[in-house]
């Protein structure tokens, strides 16, 4: 498996991971952009990410904020969550 094969692999099964949390199905997830953003300590431990929406959430998903700046709360995922 080539380096972007591996890359791509790895893309899939991160979003497979965020639309289970966010309870959306990959292709709805696909259809909305959106950044990840860690919600941490200063002293490094995780608590949870925070999916920035660059425009709007799929429908049904609990966002917070308030319009172009809508941001939704999940738990981090481990390696067990995005590993093949």
């Amino acid at each position: 498996m080539s380096n972007r094969q591996m890359e791509e692999a790895a893309e899939q099964r991160l979003s497979s991971y965020i639309a289970q949390q966010l309870g959306v199905s990959i292709d709805a997830l696909d259809e909305h952009p959106f950044q990840i953003e860690e919600n941490a300590s200063d002293d490094g431990i995780i608590y949870s990410w925070r999916i920035l929406w660059d425009d709007t959430p799929p429908e049904g998903v609990t966002t917070y904020g308030a319009p172009k700046a809508l941001w939704s709360e999940i738990h981090p995922a481990d390696e067990s969550d995005v590993e093949s």
